[in-house]
């Protein structure tokens, strides 16, 4: 039976690059580094693929009380399977397929990396690029391949929860909507201002009806609540949904939706 070979931390991303290097490949194959040096620079390959899958670097080494630069190489898949076509025998070909297993296992790990970025993630607060409430992702889902395609997400409705699976792409951060952007961007062009009832610093308080009124190319009214109650940083964050303020622009009493803003809140949503 073949024995289990460990390399879990010979490969490695760097810019977005999947490498391993010349140090760790003489560790795992049992060779003096000197060898696999030579071996690199003895490879009869164009220099085209040579540049694009093999950077030549130093690093300070101490020898007794002597300090001086040592010379690696860093790879790619590529670079390394040109490397250890010529490496024989079981041992290294286990070693081989160990190393492949594990280029392929990080190409996948990067893949899902930039699918989801760093706020998708289990136990995250989402809501769908569309709009609506706030969910919770319970867990991530992935296809054969491994690479994430969908997410299981739950949330409360007329106080039950509930649990759907929707596509990855169809989620967003908390705050991140284009939708959500959108409306902030069309009532800061309006003039805030001329919405803003509120007689507090750093708060902002709006009647959706008067929104709408002025504003006719908000979403409509439902959508528009969703987006407003899941408002939050970097545009103004909701606090409440349904607060009575005497109004500073007509002393008239309005039910509002209040948020706490940043001193200069139109400036977050320029891009």
């Amino acid at each position: 039976m073949n024995e289990l070979i460990d390399i879990e931390h010979a490969v490695y991303i760097q810019n977005d690059l999947i490498k391993t290097d010349s140090l760790k490949v003489a560790e795992y194959f049992g060779k003096h580094h000197k060898n696999v040096l030579q071996k690199i620079e003895n490879l009869e390959c164009s220099p085209e693929f040579t540049w694009a899958n093999f950077s030549a670097h130093v690093q300070p080494i101490q020898a007794g009380a002597v300090t001086r630069d040592s010379k690696y190489y860093e790879m790619t898949k590529d670079g390394f399977i040109f490397l250890v076509m010529g490496f024989t025998g079981a041992k290294a070909a286990q070693i081989k397929e160990a190393y492949i297993q594990a280029f392929n296992h990080m190409a996948t790990q990067l893949q899902n990396q930039h699918i989801c970025g760093d706020e998708l993630k289990t136990g995250a607060i989402v809501q769908l690029v569309s709009g609506g409430p706030q969910l919770s992702v319970s867990q991530l889902l992935t296809n054969a391949q491994g690479i994430i395609e969908t997410a299981e997400v739950l949330w409360f409705h007329q106080h039950k929860l509930q649990k759907e699976i929707v596509p990855i792409a169809c989620l967003c951060p908390l705050g991140a909507s284009p939708v959500l952007q959108n409306i902030w961007s069309l009532i800061y062009d309006y003039g805030i201002d001329q919405l803003n009832h509120s007689a507090k610093p750093n708060t902002i308080a709006l009647n959706l009806s008067q929104l709408l009124a002025c504003i006719p190319a908000l979403p409509p009214k439902k959508q528009l609540m969703q987006q407003l109650k899941t408002s939050t940083a970097p545009f103004p964050q909701c606090i409440d949904h349904s607060v009575a303020v005497r109004s500073t622009i007509d002393r008239s009493l309005y039910r509002c939706f209040v948020f706490q803003s940043r001193a200069k809140p139109h400036s977050a949503l320029l891009i």
